[in-house]
């Protein structure tokens, strides 16, 4: 099964997930992703020369973890508890949050 195959890759016998990987996610390398190599292979996917990567997600929460410089992060003046529930929501949530990134 599906579910049985997932739990071996991880700690079966034939573990699938020992290749730790960053993947760049641009030409200069700057924006990049953490994974594991899953398949060397894809040609019989008509896929030759690629691999598959596989991007677990952190925590229960669904989301991606990015590696970029530090240059290109800006702070927010919001709190964090509202900036996650903005997120979450899709941007529907917006308690608290005035016009600007501002926390009331």
């Amino acid at each position: 099964s599906s579910t049985k195959d997932l739990l071996n890759a991880f700690v079966g016998e034939e573990r699938r997930f020992k290749q730790a990987v960053r993947v760049a996610l641009t030409d200069d390398g700057k924006v990049s992703v953490l994974g594991f190599v899953t398949s060397e292979t894809l040609a019989d996917l008509g896929l030759a020369g690629q691999v598959a990567v596989y991007l677990p997600q952190s925590y229960n929460f669904a989301g991606n973890l990015i590696l970029v410089p530090a240059d290109r992060v800006t702070p927010l003046a919001a709190d964090s508890t509202e900036v996650m529930a903005f997120i979450v929501s899709g941007g529907v949530s917006r308690a608290g949050v005035r016009p600007g990134g501002r926390s009331e």
